[in-house]
């Protein structure tokens, strides 16, 4: 174990169900999966956005965006970026799948779980570098519009 999660939580969460058109029961629901990272020498942040909107002309039974966070103490400085990227990871998405599974449940609807991610060998899309916090031992949110994020694919859509 490379990280030890010092807390987690809920940032934003918004849901709307979507009446569908009589006879329309078909619909591919492909959700996005985004995480977020900062770092520091003895510190970590993820934050996870997961959601569901409907592309253009596009029918869903109901849209979604869920950003949950969580911040950890690196336990072992000798690990590199990827490997904490990875153990942030298997430690936050549980908390996302099981928020939207009760969401969806929530709603009087069938319920929808996330899939089921393999961090282990899913590919990581880079975008830049991740960015050292202002001040050591502090973390700051990530700023996503200079890219400082790590966008995790579903395994299915390699």
């Amino acid at each position: 174990m490379y990280l030890k999660l010092l807390n987690y939580r809920i940032n934003e969460s918004s849901f709307k169900s979507n009446p569908l058109p009589p006879g329309v029961t078909n619909f591919r629901i492909n959700p996005n999966i985004r995480m977020d990272i900062k770092k520091s020498p003895t510190d970590f942040f993820m934050m996870i956005t997961a959601s569901v909107k409907p592309q253009e002309g596009e029918k869903l039974p109901f849209e979604f965006e869920v950003k949950l966070s969580g911040n950890f103490k690196i336990t072992d400085t000798a690990a590199d970026v990827d490997a904490l990227r990875i153990e942030a990871s298997k430690l936050l998405y549980p908390y996302v799948r099981s928020y939207v599974a009760t969401m969806t449940a929530g709603a009087n609807m069938m319920c929808y779980h996330l899939p089921l991610l393999d961090f282990d060998t899913a590919p990581a899309s880079k975008q830049t570098e991740v960015t050292k916090p202002a001040a050591p031992g502090t973390l700051r949110k990530p700023d996503t519009s200079k890219g400082d994020t790590i966008i995790i694919r579903p395994i299915d859509e390699v």
